[in-house]
């Protein structure tokens, strides 16, 4: 079984008698159309697109339901958790559920090992949409609320969820949690958010300083909000002119250096000393590949 097919299980499992499955192909040829007619209540789309935000949108373009997840091929929701979102939409002022995460990868094929676990309650919303660590589907939305913020910015890559939950932390829509576990991300080569190349790290990075520039620019932005973007830039610059250094690109270097002291002047003393322990990361990590190669 593929893991699509796998995921199109899975939400038939839920077992929940009301719900709509939309699966969104950007133009496969792999034999993903055949497989998906065996479920006749899956809703198909298979058409290029601009990337995974643009997916993302054209599904949200063909719901026509009041709930809306966002179920990634490679992962899963755990069982039983649509009833649970259903019970706490039934207050009408909730205009999304979050659930608790883990990150998982299977060593041999049936055997979970955790690598992480997210819960909603760790971070303001705020810290997570920016510094923190982005569950983005661990969440189910009423519908209205792309109405109210916007879909996603088809613009970046990696991060376009990170920031579509930015802009809900700034509209102060009202949330609840659920204290359970609610969606689990599968870890593995092919994974854009856990996959972490130095190709994806800069992916991500230039999304990060796209989303950081872009709010950044804006004088009514909250306090809280500008500083945490600015800590966000600070990080991301830092990690990648490091690793640009490292490679001898110092032409790329020297323009996150430049990206990061646009916004903090203590950039500098920061770099140096963030400089010092990735290096000391990546010695580590280019000496133990040389042992595994001999």
């Amino acid at each position: 079984m593929n893991m699509l097919e796998g995921v199109i299980q899975n939400v038939i499992a839920q077992g929940y008698p009301n719900f709509e499955h939309i699966v969104v192909d950007g133009g496969s040829t792999d034999g993903t159309q055949e497989m998906v007619e065996k479920y006749p209540h899956v809703h198909f789309s298979c058409a290029p697109d601009q990337g995974m935000y643009d997916a993302l949108n054209k599904g949200l373009d063909m719901a026509t339901g009041e709930i809306i997840g966002f179920l990634n091929t490679d992962d899963f929701y755990v069982d039983n958790i649509f009833v649970d979102v259903a019970t706490k939409f039934d207050d009408e002022t909730v205009m999304a559920v979050a659930g608790h995460a883990d990150v998982f990868y299977e060593p041999v094929e049936g055997e979970i090992k955790i690598v992480e676990r997210y819960s909603p309650e760790d971070n303001t919303l705020l810290e997570c949409s920016t510094i923190g660590s982005n569950y983005f589907n661990a969440w189910f939305f009423r519908s209205p609320v792309f109405g109210k913020i916007g879909k996603f910015n088809i613009d970046y890559r990696i991060a376009g969820d990170r920031e579509f939950m930015f802009r809900f932390a700034l509209n102060n829509l009202p949330y609840v949690v659920i204290n359970r576990l609610t969606y689990r991300y599968r870890q593995h080569p092919g994974s854009l958010t856990f996959d972490a190349t130095d190709q994806k790290r800069e992916w991500s990075a230039k999304d990060h300083l796209l989303m950081t520039s872009s709010y950044l620019r804006d004088d009514h932005l909250p306090s809280l909000a500008r500083k945490l973007l600015v800590q966000l830039r600070t990080r991301e610059t830092i990690d990648i002119a490091t690793r640009m250094i490292w490679a001898l690109n110092f032409k790329k270097s020297a323009y996150y250096i430049a990206e990061g002291i646009k916004y903090d002047l203590l950039w500098p003393l920061k770099f140096v000393r963030q400089a010092f322990l990735t290096i000391i990361k990546l010695l580590v990590r280019s000496q133990r590949g040389h042992e595994d190669r001999k």
